[in-house]
C-alpha cells in the first residue's frame, strides 16, 4: 500500500483556508510554569538568535489557553512572539558543521534552560510582550546539544519532517485519549518552526532541520528513559490497540503519567482487540507492508509510515518554496480530521458540526 503525497494533499476533508485546530485543548496537560517545576537541577545556558526562523503551523487555541495574557493578540502577533523568544540555537550546535549545515545567526543571545537528560531540547522562560514579565515556559525539541556528534540521538537536532509528524500525531492522540476514557492527557504541541539550516546525516545526505515546540512538563525518573512503569505502559497499550495504534511499548510520561513523545507510535491494522468502529485508517496513517523491517527493530515502521514520509516530503517542498502554510494546514487536516470525524460520528455528530468550531485567522 503506497499513496503519493501529492495525491494525498488533494484529498481534502475541508477545502477552505483555516489555521485553528477544532479539537479540544482540554485534552492537554496543565503546563509547568517555573523551571524548578520541570526539574530542580536544570542548568541555564546562553543561546544565539537565528537569522530567519519561520513558523509552519501553530496551535493558537492552546497557546492562548496556556498564556492568557496573549488572548487578544492576532495569530501573526503570536507568531512574532514565538519566533522572538524561541528562535534560538545552542552555541555548541552553531559552532560546528559536522551534523548540520552552517547556521546563520544574529549577535543577540538569551538564556535557556537544559534539564538533565535533555539531549536536544531546551526550556524557555516566555515573557509577556507588553510587560516583560514571565508568563510561562515552552519546551523546544531540536534546539541543539552541548556536544553534537554523528551518533544515535546525539546530533542535537531534529528534521523538519520529524517535527511535523510529531505535531500531527500528538493532535490525533488527543482525540484518541479523549474517546478512550483513559485518564491520561497529552503534552500538547504549540508549533513547528523551520530554523533555516539542514541536518546532515551520517551518510552525508541532508534534510531540513526543524523545531518542535510543546508544553513544559516534568518526567518520570530519567533512569527509566521516561518510560512509565511496565504495568501502566501495557494497560495503556492494550486500550490503544483497540484503535489500531501501537506504541511499541514506548510509552513515555510525566510524573502524573500523562503522555509525551509519539515518535515511535505507529498505526497498524492487526493490533490485538482492534475495534473497527474506532480504528484509525491504515490507508492514511499506515505504512507499506511490502517493506520488511530489518532484524528485530520494532521501531522501524515509525520512520517509514505515511505520516513520516508525507511530513518529510512536505518539509522538502517547503524549503524549496513549493509549499506554504496553506499546504501545511492541509496536511494537518488530511491526517487528523478523519480520525476526529470518525470518533465524533460515534457520538452522533458529523464533520459539518466540527466546522463551526474552527476559528479562522
Amino acid at each position: 500500500m503506497k499513496t503519493s503525497f501529492t495525491l494525498f494533499l488533494l484529498l481534502s476533508v475541508l477545502s477552505f483556508r483555516l489555521y485553528a485546530d477544532p479539537g479540544s485543548t482540554l485534552n492537554n496537560i496543565d503546563p509547568k510554569r517555573a523551571i524548578e517545576e520541570v526539574h530542580v537541577d536544570s542548568v541555564a545556558e546562553e543561546v544565539q538568535k537565528l537569522k530567519n526562523p519561520r513558523i509552519l503551523i501553530a496551535d493558537y487555541d492552546l497557546i492562548r489557553k496556556d498564556f492568557p495574557s496573549l488572548k487578544n493578540l492576532s495569530n501573526p502577533q503570536i507568531d512574532h512572539w514565538l519566533l522572538d523568544q524561541t528562535g534560538y540555537i545552542s552555541i555548541p550546535q552553531k559552532n560546528q558543521t559536522e551534523v548540520n549545515t552552517a547556521i546563520e545567526v544574529l549577535a543577540e543571545t538569551r538564556k535557556a534552560h537544559r534539564p538533565p537528560h535533555y539531549g536536544r531540547a531546551l526550556v524557555y522562560e516566555m515573557l509577556d510582550p507588553e510587560t516583560g514579565n514571565q508568563i510561562g515556559l515552552i519546551d523546544l525539541k531540536g534546539s541543539g546539544a552541548l556536544k553534537p556528534a554523528q551518533k544515535s540521538h546525539r546530533n542535537g537536532i531534529a528534521t523538519l519532517g520529524e517535527c511535523l509528524r510529531e505535531y500531527v500525531f500528538e493532535h490525533m492522540m488527543r482525540d484518541i485519549f479523549k474517546d478512550s476514557g483513559l485518564p491520561q492527557k497529552t503534552v500538547g504541541s504549540y508549533a513547528v518552526i523551520d530554523p533555516g539550516f539542514d541536518l546532515v546525516h551520517s551518510d552525508g545526505s541532508r534534510s531540513p532541520g526543524g523545531f518542535y515546540l510543546r508544553q513544559a512538563h516534568d518526567r518520570v525518573p530519567e533512569h527509566s528513559g521516561a518510560w512509565l512503569p511496565e504495568s501502566k505502559r501495557m494497560s495503556i497499550q492494550k486500550v490503544l490497540h483497540q484503535y489500531g495504534i501501537d506504541p511499541n511499548k514506548n510509552v513515555q510520561g510525566t510524573v502524573k503519567h500523562n503522555i509525551f513523545d509519539f515518535g515511535h507510535y505507529i498505526v497498524r491494522d492487526d493490533t490485538p482487540g482492534i475495534d473497527p468502529s474506532k480504528q484509525v485508517s491504515f490507508d492514511i496513517w499506515g505504512y507499506d507492508k511490502n517493506i520488511q523491517a530489518p532484524g528485530d527493530d520494532r521501531w522501524f515502521y515509525s520512520k517509514v509510515d505515511n505520516a513520516w514520509n508525507w511530513s518529510h516530503e512536505l518539509a522538502t517542498n517547503w524549503r524549496k518554496g513549493l509549499a506554504n502554510r496553506d499546504h501545511v494546514w492541509q496536511h494537518f487536516k488530511n491526517l487528523v480530521l478523519p480520525v476526529r470525524e470518525k470518533l465524533t460520528r460515534k457520538a452522533g455528530s458529523s464533520c459539518a458540526s466540527l466546522v463551526g468550531k474552527i476559528i479562522t485567522d
